[in-house]
């Protein structure tokens, strides 16, 4: 949530002129309105502590991610407008979970008062399809858009491996396995020895954690956390990053690797590969079954279609069979549409 709130940040501080307030909350289930906040965050225009009810009541207009919690309507003024972004797989009212029936119900009780955000084409579809009213506005991110020579790291490690680098960043692993370390591990374990590959997983939880067998031999394993500086520096020293994801809220950490030019080989399924900016089958890792998490579908990746697409280009210089130029294809176009169309919405 709060890198969305970062890229609000961003898209409303072009022509925004009022004041841009970001209340953070450790956690959203248990606020209160008495509740303090001390906007610290690097993004915000001042530091000062706020208390949640009081500070409600002084907004003209609000921005919900996530989730929705019901406490927030009963104190912001009726003139308040009020935008909701939501993530399928949260299609609940917190604080008590009641449900994704409930969640719509309480939707279209306050549809004259909310006006619901879907992040892409396909999410828009999933929720007309559940009678909730949205409006599209393709997301983006306030990076920006690399086109730059390959980095010394990368260079050196080329020089002294020869092999190409494959990074996967996992973050913590995610809800229910969702970032599919699990999936990345197998195809690692998969590929033949002789086909000059070298994985690297960067995952803030530990390895333990993940309840796994040991690393294999081609697994290079970074754990803990790195700044935004040093995960730029290590998307850069590879030559591919594969997101086997389960299922995404967006997918911003899919849509920052192909920002810094990476080409990026993703899961089939939305909103992953609706962010996807090269159609190459090559670049597709295909499903072998799904399920449903709320209003969300969860992917069950292929490792072997991991395996296969890596086998496919074993022989190809990836820098240039994914040129930057193809990878950042109309980047540029969503980054300027997406904040004339979030800045709009405060003038309609």
């Amino acid at each position: 949530m709060y890198r969305d709130a970062e890229c609000l940040y961003w898209a409303l501080s072009h022509e925004f002129e009022g004041q841009i307030e970001i209340f953070y909350a450790d956690n959203l289930r248990k606020i209160e309105p008495s509740d303090k906040s001390s906007l610290n965050r690097e993004f915000c225009q001042k530091t000062t502590e706020l208390v949640f009810g009081q500070w409600l009541k002084e907004l003209d207009v609000i921005y919900l991610l996530e989730v929705i919690n019901p406490l927030v309507l009963d104190f912001v003024d009726e003139t308040t407008k009020i935008f909701y972004v939501p993530n399928l797989e949260w299609a609940i009212i917190d604080v008590v979970d009641q449900g994704v029936e409930a969640w719509k119900k309480f939707l279209k009780t306050y549809e004259h008062r909310i006006t619901v955000i879907a992040k892409t084409q396909k999410i828009s579809e999933v929720l007309t399809k559940n009678n909730v009213s949205n409006i599209l506005i393709d997301w983006s991110i306030p990076d920006d858009i690399i086109k730059t020579k390959p980095s010394p790291l990368r260079f050196l490690r080329n020089i002294f491996s020869k092999k190409k680098i494959i990074l996967m960043s996992a973050g913590t692993g995610g809800w229910k396995s969702r970032r599919g370390v699990d999936v990345m591990v197998e195809a690692a374990r998969k590929i033949s020895k002789n086909r000059n590959y070298h994985f690297i997983l960067k995952t803030i939880k530990p390895w333990e954690d993940y309840q796994l067998e040991g690393i294999p031999e081609n697994v290079e394993l970074i754990e803990g956390f790195q700044n935004r500086e040093e995960l730029n520096l290590l998307v850069d020293s590879a030559d591919m990053v594969i997101y086997p994801s389960r299922f995404e809220g967006f997918g911003l950490s899919l849509l920052e690797t192909l920002h810094r030019g990476k080409p990026v080989m993703c899961t089939d399924g939305f909103p992953m590969s609706e962010l996807q900016t090269i159609d190459d089958e090559r670049l597709k890792i295909s499903i072998l079954k799904y399920t449903e998490i709320r209003l969300a579908i969860s992917y069950e990746p292929s490792s072997d279609s991991i395996v296969s697409n890596l086998e496919k280009l074993s022989n190809k210089n990836l820098s240039r069979e994914f040129s930057q130029k193809m990878v950042v294809s109309g980047l540029k176009e969503r980054q300027e549409l997406f904040v004339n169309r979030i800045c709009s919405m405060l003038t309609n």
